[in-house]
Parts: structure tokens; sequence; C-alpha cells
């Protein structure tokens, strides 16, 4: 028999509550929710329990640095015991927090979800129709939301790729939608297939999608809503989850939706780096959805340090991640960052090297006042390290990007280019391209590409420079179908449904169910 042991699952048996005020509010009361108000609390704690935790420790930064770990983009020169070396079947504390934390947001939006089926989808009956619209539609919206932005993670982490055309039946994950009533029943939930498990997050997220507003008014939502999902955000997720699935019509609808349906909401109109410097309620005008760390109620994210150059508007020691020396050659920024120190035009006409990274010099060939890196395996070459996060005026109180728009785009352009339509995706690429051109420092204004310049190739390239360090190589690469190559840890590539991309089920969870 299986030993007995206090883990993820088991948590579902509780009711889940946050451990800071988020967003000003305090943490949600126990259920039943007997008013409005009371019930508005009911998200807090699920958005709680990706973008809260304790301050090393929290979803989202877990996942970004997992999810960097097995792309080939970015290297690392950590000790691999600390478990981000893409050793997807060893222990890692950080996956088997991820998996805690996940299931027990899941069990909070199940528990909320539940209270309302039994209500006859009205728990409120009093509620007028403007508050059933602005209110109560809206936190179920986005309780359906943050489950299937659990779900995704834990999926796209732990889970296995959608084969197109392929059987997709291999058991990955407990799938519970419901809210655990005993012990027994939280140690044999339904394990959900690859299939069942996207299935689930598109259904969450066309529910959300239905249900959330396009934007927040403040004569109409609670104040609190204001940094939190969107319909356009929803949109956004359902776009990823159809690439994963192969769905690639369908993920054409949703960045139309989003490019061509936003009201001028959201643009790329801005320099790069005001997505990431904004440390107050503000957002660049590209984010779509992010993590609001300017509120002091919530810890700061300190572990997203490992990932990069900067901690509190300082230059870390302890940075793990730079860009790979064979990425940094294929982008034609370095000829060759292990015997040279020259940076190429290409490099610094681009702002987003020249505003979002940040370069270390040889320890024997460092410039006056420039950082340099004394660890052994990098110390004596140029590396260049990502330099997006603790950006703004507060440092680590700096919110975090998790959906921009040049993503929508450079996405739109790959699906464009695959249906055939060369000139539609040049137009996409051209965007965002256009908006990181230095012509200052290039000497001329940018040249846009057409229909007979475009490749693929360039548009990997692009969203290779443009989501550099955010986690979204491995999912981007594993959505298009194609092998992930090694990077810098040797030649050769992994079909996208090798088993390194798939991290084992934390060992805790497999002895407490029954059904693992």
């Amino acid at each position: 028999m299986k030993t007995i042991k206090y883990t993820s699952v088991m948590m579902m048996v509780l009711l889940f509550g946050s451990c800071s005020d988020f967003f000003d509010i305090d943490r949600p009361p126990q259920v039943p929710w007997t008013t409005l108000e009371e019930f508005e609390r009911a998200p807090i704690g699920a958005y709680a329990g990706i973008f809260s935790g304790h301050e090393w420790n929290m979803a989202w930064v877990n996942e970004r640095i997992l999810k960097s770990s097995m792309g080939d983009d970015v290297g690392f020169v950590t000790d691999p015991t600390y478990g981000y070396l893409r050793n997807s079947k060893e222990f890692n504390v950080y996956t088997e927090r991820n998996f805690v934390q996940l299931y027990r947001v899941i069990a909070t939006a199940n528990d909320a979800l539940e209270f309302v089926q039994k209500n006859g989808n009205n728990p409120f009956p009093s509620a007028s129709a403007d508050d059933v619209t602005n209110s109560i539609n809206r936190i179920i919206g986005e309780l359906h939301f943050v489950r299937a932005y659990a779900y995704y993670i834990l999926q796209t982490t732990f889970g296995h790729t959608i084969i197109p055309g392929g059987d997709n039946t291999t058991l990955d994950l407990p799938m519970p939608t419901a809210y655990a009533k005993s012990a027994q029943e939280a140690r044999n939930p339904v394990i959900g297939s690859t299939q069942q498990i996207y299935d689930q997050i598109v259904r969450d997220l066309r529910k959300a999608k239905d249900l959330l507003p396009e934007s927040f008014d403040a004569t109409k939502h609670h104040p609190s809503y204001e940094v939190r999902a969107n319909r356009f955000a929803a949109s956004a997720m359902l776009m990823r989850t159809y690439m994963q699935k192969g769905k690639y019509d369908s993920a054409m609808l949703e960045c139309n939706f989003i490019i061509n349906q936003n009201n001028g909401a959201y643009d790329l109109s801005e320099e790069p780096i005001e997505a990431f410097n904004k440390s107050s309620i503000d957002r660049g005008r590209e984010v779509i959805f992010y993590a609001p760390f300017f509120d002091d109620n919530l810890p700061p994210p300190n572990h997203i340090s490992v990932v990069n150059h900067t901690w509190n508007n300082s230059p870390t020691p302890w940075v793990e991640t730079y860009m790979s020396f064979v990425t940094v050659q294929r982008l034609n920024w370095m000829n060759d960052p292990k015997t040279d120190t020259t940076l190429n035009q290409t490099a610094k006409r681009d702002k987003r090297f020249t505003q979002l990274i940040k370069v270390r010099y040889p320890e024997n060939k460092h410039l006056p006042n420039q950082a340099f890196d004394t660890r052994t395996p990098i110390k004596n070459y140029t590396t260049l390290f990502s330099n997006k996060y603790y950006r703004g005026s507060k440092g680590v109180r700096t919110n975090v990007p998790l959906i921009r728009l040049a993503e929508i785009y450079l996405t739109r352009a790959w699906l464009r280019f695959r249906a055939g339509d060369p000139s539609g995706a040049a137009d996409d690429l051209n965007v965002v391209r256009a908006r990181a051109w230095d012509s200052v420092v290039a000497g001329a204004s940018y040249t846009p590409l057409t229909a007979g310049t475009i490749t693929e190739d360039i548009i990997n390239d692009e969203r290779l420079v443009e989501l550099f360090n955010e986690g979204d190589r491995t999912d981007y690469l594993r959505g298009i179908k194609v092998p992930i190559p090694n990077g810098d840890r040797g030649a050769g590539s992994d079909p996208y449904t090798s088993e390194n991309f798939v991290w084992a089920i934390p060992a805790l969870e497999v002895n407490f169910n029954d059904k693992l």
C-alpha cells in the first residue's frame, strides 16, 4: 500500500487561502460566500496561488526557470544539483513546489465554481442585472481563466504535448474539476489524458472569454479587477492552447480577435523597455496581462534573478542563465563569443539588445566599469544576459508581463506563413521588427520584409529574440511541432515529443495518489 503523504492532492481537501493581501483585499474567506462582496475574494485567492507564495518560490517564476532550462536559446552556469538543467526525471524542488501550488489554485477555483453551480449559476438571486453581468459573470469567468492557466502550466510542464492526428490518450495528470470532499476522494481523482486536459483548458478559456469584459471599467467593476485577466487575456491563452493542440486555424482566429478588435487598447507604439519598467498599476501599451508586483502586499519575485542580470537595480552575481553561444551566433550578434568581444551591427541596431540585454565581458578583457562574471564556465567568454526584470523605479516591485502583444503578432506571422500567406506574415513580422529597429545606430530606416524575402527561419529567429528568457521557446517549438535543438548542450536535437520535456510528477504525489 502506498504511504499516505501530505501533498498537493491532499490540499484539495483543504480550502486554500491566500498568504498575502492580494490586490489590497484580505485573504479569501471560508465558503460559503454570503455576499457578492465576499465572492469577489474567490478569484483573488486563485490568482494569489500563481503570483504569490514565498518570495523565492512562485508558480509562474518556477515555470519560467524550468521552461528556460529546456530551450536551446538559454545556457546555464550553475551547479547541476540545483535541478535546472533539464533533469526532468530527477527530484527537483521547483517542480514539486509548482505541482503543489497549482493544484491549490485548481482546488480554489473548483470550490468557488461548485458554489455557483449548486446555486443554479446565480448564487445571489437578489443581485441586480448589472451585478450579474459586471460582477457575478465576470468572477465566474475569472475562475475559469485561472483554473485554465494553472492546468496549462501543469500540462506543458508535467504532461505530453498533443500529436496532431495521434492517439493522445496517455494518462498525464490528475484532472479534478470539483472540490474533493474527503481524503479518499482526493486520493482517487480522475487522471486526465493529454487530449482530455487540453480539451478542459479550452472549455475553461472559452467560458472565460465569453464572460470576461474587454477592459476594466471603474464605474462597473470592483477596484481590484483592474490588474486581472480580461477577455483578451483569455483569448491569448486560447491562442497558446490551440497552438499546443495543432489547431492552427483556431489559433489564427484568436490572433485576429486580439489584434483587430482591441479598439486601440494594445499596440507596439512604445519602446521595448516600456513593457518591463512599470512599478505602479500602469502597464506598457503592449502588455495584455501582467503579474502586479507593484503591490507591496505581494512578496517580491526574488527567484526570477536566476534568469535576469539585475536584482534590485544592481548586477546580480548569481544569475544562472545566459543567451546560449549558438543562439548568439545564429542571430549574428557576435561571430564567436568564445574568442572575441566584438558585437556586430546586427545587435547594436536592435533595441531589444540595447534595452533588454546586458553584456558581460571575459574576466581578463572587461572594460572599466563593466560587469563581468568570475564563474569558471563563462569567465573567459563574452556572455549576454537577460535584463528584462526589476527594471522599474521600485526594483523588485516592478510588474512582470505575462502576455504581450508582440507574441500575438509573432504567432500570427507564423500561422499566416504556414497558411500560404507570406505577404500577411511579412506584415505582422514588420510590426515587431520595425519597433525594435534603431535607425540612428543603423544609419538607415527600416527596410520591410516582403512576401519574397520572408522565411520561416526569420520568423522563428525574431521570436527567439523578442521572447528571450520569458519561458516561451520550448512551448513554441512543441506547438509548431518541430525538433528542439540542444543548443550549447551539443549537436543534434530532440523530437518535440521527447520525454525530456515531460517533468516527472513529484514522488510525494505518486505515493499519495492511488491512480498514479
